[in-house]
């Protein structure tokens, strides 16, 4: 059998190549070997990622990629770095004569000195069709959505807007809208990731009514009754996907309202946890959601489910579950429901559909009892879990095990009882740990199970205690890993030199690491240990790290490591050119 050179393939298999490679890698790997794979590299839809990223591979983009590109592309970009980075970039696509031919912009971690600059550029983005803005801190109160709000996007349709890190606090307010309906005014498709109050959301349907498409996090506020003839006839005339996450309590009867005047919706999902079940029994009471789908949403054909509410001693999963076994949900639509008692620590019944609100969180327990309107229900759809501990070490397996067999990121909860321990045993029986790809531990007992885990690409710890004995317990390096956030609290652990040395041993290919150390000699060593590190924060115990010491020594290093730095605030960003 004749062997196949890479260079007589098809286009379709050459182009379906280079789509599992990076566009940086892609263009290193076969630029200029011959004029067939330039004119495949030159003409496919690239989306460049420079979001984590070495100097150099900037200037190889700026210098060999964008001058070359012949149709439209997608640049993802993390401003935080350093922010004359970000006037550079901007600056690039003008000299290149290619702002024209972005459509696809994502910015991550936008600091307030970045946010002025980008501002300043987005009305030459004629054509930019899609555009997410991520800011990096929420004590600005929402000031990076004011200045988006100053600039004009005719042609943009899809909108994200949020915060890096969760954000629990009010910071769009209904003064600001009016300015949307020039800013954007064809924006279809709008992902709105700060709290907002529900008559702020409710002007903002009323300010973009050609809304397609729509995912708002509501906070908890003081709400006035919406009265019957807010709704007019126009109202959310195009709405047809709404994504709603509730932190707090919301009336359901407020909900109710709003959904009685989107007769065109056809998607709806829902995600909230209630912490008084006085405010919320009809979240998860089957027959006022069917009452409200018959009469009133009767082009819905995808409804989703995540409702965590307190339980009480007279209700059970079965209870919420009865309403939901009608034939209006078991045949006429065949949505599948699970309620479940995990007996976490507010003892909450949980009820979820499947597949559940994507980005939402399952919480589940080993070994407690759960109930279904499905004789099979089918848990593969589930991407997120919360892990809770086994409730009782002794306790025998359920009959009817769930298996979660697609989790890609994965939850464990603290243990508050003796009574209560990660088995790893049983957790394998649920969840298939090889393909989880993010992981945020908060007890130290789980670090163990990392080694499992040989997709795993992201990892946040959240224990106090350092873990060291623990991740010593690993038997061999994690090479899959590129980030690695370890607690910043400032109560948590401080690692000194040795500890660094276990970790630049575990986890050889980071790119990304955030951490404490508690002494300067720290620093060389994770430097040096971490041959790819691309960018890290680097919080230090200022009692007994001297900063103007650091200084000078980051300075006499700068030239010889190739990196840049800025020290604030007992933090140290440092960013490594090569």
């Amino acid at each position: 059998m004749a062997r196949t050179k890479f260079d007589q393939l098809p286009n379709e298999l050459v182009l379906n190549i280079l789509g599992y490679l990076t566009s940086l890698d892609a263009w290193f790997a076969f630029h200029n070997l011959n004029t067939r794979l330039n004119n495949s590299l030159q003409t496919s839809s690239m989306k460049i990622d420079l979001s984590l990223c070495r100097r150099f591979q900037c200037d190889f983009t700026y210098r060999y990629i964008l001058p070359r590109l012949q149709n439209p592309f997608a640049i993802r970009f993390c401003p935080r770095i350093m922010d004359e980075s970000t006037y550079q970039f901007f600056i690039e696509l003008k000299s290149n004569n290619v702002e024209y031919k972005l459509q696809v912009l994502t910015l991550t971690h936008i600091t307030e000195q970045s946010m002025n600059i980008i501002a300043q550029h987005l009305n030459r983005l004629i054509n930019l069709r899609s555009l997410t803005i991520m800011h990096d801190h929420e004590e600005f109160y929402g000031k990076f959505i004011n200045t988006f709000m100053n600039t004009n996007m005719p042609r943009l349709v899809y909108l994200t807007l949020g915060y890096t890190e969760r954000s629990s606090s009010l910071y769009l307010y209904e003064g600001n809208l009016d300015r949307l309906r020039s800013t954007i005014p064809n924006i279809q498709n709008f992902i709105l990731k700060v709290p907002i109050s529900f008559n702020t959301f409710h002007r903002l349907l009323n300010v973009l009514p050609q809304l397609v498409s729509i995912d708002v996090h509501l906070t908890e506020r003081s709400i006035d009754e919406i009265k019957k003839n807010s709704y007019n006839r126009d109202f959310a005339r195009n709405l047809q996907k709404l994504v709603m996450t509730i932190n707090g309590i919301i009336r359901f009867k407020i909900i109710e309202q709003l959904l009685r005047a989107l007769p065109h919706l056809h998607t709806f999902w829902l995600s909230t946890f209630i912490c008084d079940n006085s405010y919320g029994t009809e979240y998860q009471d089957g027959k006022v959601w069917e009452g409200l789908i018959r009469k009133y949403l009767r082009n819905l054909i995808d409804f989703r489910l995540n409702v965590g509410l307190e339980s009480t001693q007279s209700i059970s999963p079965a209870d919420i579950i009865q309403p939901f076994r009608s034939s209006f949900w078991t045949k006429e639509k065949n949505w599948c429901f699970i309620a479940d008692r995990p007996e976490n620590d507010v003892d909450t019944i949980e009820l979820y559909s499947l597949p559940p609100p994507v980005n939402s969180k399952i919480i589940f327990r080993p070994n407690v009892q759960w109930v279904s309107n499905s004789s099979n229900p089918n848990f593969q759809s589930v991407r997120m879990l919360g892990l809770l501990p086994t409730l009782d070490r002794s306790a025998s397996r359920t009959a009817r095990n769930r298996r979660y067999t697609n989790v890609t990121t994965l939850h464990t909860a603290s243990v508050h009882n003796s009574n209560h321990d990660y088995d790893a045993s049983i957790v394998f029986d649920y969840v298939d740990l090889t393909k989880v790809r993010n992981c945020i531990i908060s007890v130290s007992e789980f670090i163990e199970s990392l080694s499992v885990m040989i997709n795993l690409t992201s990892l946040t710890i959240r224990c106090y205690d350092g873990n060291i004995e623990y991740f010593k317990r690993i038997s061999s390096p994690i090479y899959t890993l590129k980030k690695l956030f370890l607690s910043k609290s400032m109560h948590c652990y401080y690692y000194n030199r040795n500890d660094m040395k276990i970790i630049t041993h575990l986890f050889p290919n980071l790119e990304y690491i955030e951490l404490r150390i508690s002494e300067f000699e720290s620093l060389p060593i994770l430097m040096n240990g971490l041959p790819h590190l691309v960018y890290g924060i680097i919080y230090n115990e200022p009692e007994v790290i001297d900063e103007e010491h650091l200084k000078q020594w980051l300075h006499k290093k700068e030239p010889i490591m190739k990196f840049m730095w800025s020290l604030e605030d007992k933090k140290l960003d440092i960013w490594f050119d090569e």
